[in-house]
């Protein structure tokens, strides 16, 4: 009773967990600037995408441009099932609840997480699922369509290849453990350039060419150094993530959420649905979980996925008019049947505002 009354001093409430907003880093000012570069990509996909509309979430087809092609959305998550899943309640401050994502359907990958089972899921489980999975499940079902895939934006999802054009990862003097990095091309003329030094070097440095020695020459020490000075090239500039290039060389499309906005993944909710089914199906033991797992994933059909769909593109309808916070949450709760916010209810709202 004693610690039940100090968390409540504390500001702290216990509460079920609720899906919705993060608002944790939700508003800072870097996320803002990447969600609307977003929000201006996804919106170019969305002219290209199918929708689904009525009861049963009937497809309305396209009049696509000719030579254009339908671009399907694919999102990816993680998601780790417990054996307390059941105990969905927990003390919170200001509402600020910390999700554990990780599963997918039918290019799902399973693994049992720890030091004495399977590991733990890295960037190499992870491609070799896009390249051995998703993509060839996709092609096969939708030959005629381009791929969008959506990630999360965390460090194992953005990561580079080994061989990647990272100026921070490169050796001006030979010696030490040097990163075998990709030729580029280099000036205004294309010149080739190696990024490894040669065997038979003697006392040339890498990028020893005329362009960049009077790059570095024209730019104080104090301020600045070779490595940034390399990294402001258009090559390294240009370079992405391994996950990224992966999936263009396959002739589709990558994108990646803002952080901190998991309300635009609808495959949360996916989780959030067959985590109800495990939770009350399973009776805490290992091998009964095991055999849960993929039958709670089964469950939710494609309608109620459809309908998840739905949801997360009136939260991107409201950022792109420029709502954001609570007032966002309370309106997505309250207008459950469109794809839009219809202007009626954004003019209510905008005068609640000014009011």
């Amino acid at each position: 009773m004693t610690a039940t009354r100090w968390l409540k001093v504390l500001g702290y409430s216990f509460q079920q967990y609720h899906c919705g907003i993060y608002y944790d880093g939700h508003e800072r000012e870097d996320v803002l600037q990447y969600r609307k570069e977003f929000l201006e990509n996804i919106f170019n996909h969305e002219k290209y995408m199918s929708k689904y509309e009525g009861e049963f979430m009937d497809q309305i087809y396209l009049n696509l441009p000719e030579g254009e092609k339908e671009r399907v959305l694919v999102v990816h998550d993680e998601c780790i099932f417990y054996l307390n899943d059941r105990k969905h309640e927990l003390w919170t401050k200001n509402a600020d609840i910390e999700k554990h994502p990780y599963i997918t359907e039918e290019a799902q990958c399973f693994l049992k997480p720890g030091i004495n089972q399977k590991g733990y899921w890295t960037a190499k489980h992870l491609l070799e699922q896009i390249e051995c999975k998703a993509i060839p499940i996709f092609e096969a079902l939708y030959p005629d369509c381009i791929a969008v895939f959506a990630f999360d934006n965390i460090s194992n999802h953005t990561a580079f290849s080994k061989d990647a054009l990272v100026a921070s990862r490169m050796n001006l003097n030979p010696g030490g453990k040097q990163p075998v990095m990709r030729n580029t091309y280099f000036g205004p003329n294309n010149q080739l350039q190696t990024m490894v030094f040669p065997i038979t070097y003697h006392d040339e440095k890498l990028y020893d060419c005329k362009e960049c020695k009077e790059k570095i020459q024209d730019i104080s020490r104090t301020t600045c150094c070779a490595h940034r000075v390399i990294s402001l090239e258009p090559d390294f500039i240009a370079q992405k993530g391994t996950i990224e290039e992966l999936i263009e060389n396959a002739g589709h499309k990558c994108i990646f959420f803002p952080k901190f906005h998991c309300e635009l993944n609808f495959i949360e909710r996916y989780w959030d649905a067959a985590k109800r089914y495990s939770r009350e199906n399973c009776d805490y033991l290992w091998e009964r979980l095991q055999k849960i797992v993929p039958e709670s994933l089964n469950l939710v059909n494609l309608t109620t996925i459809r309908k998840f769909s739905r949801k997360i593109w009136r939260y991107i309808d409201f950022y792109r008019k420029g709502i954001d916070g609570k007032l966002v949450e309370y309106t997505i709760k309250k207008y459950k049947s469109y794809r839009r916010i219809p202007e009626c209810v954004l003019e209510e709202l905008n005068k609640f505002t000014n009011d």
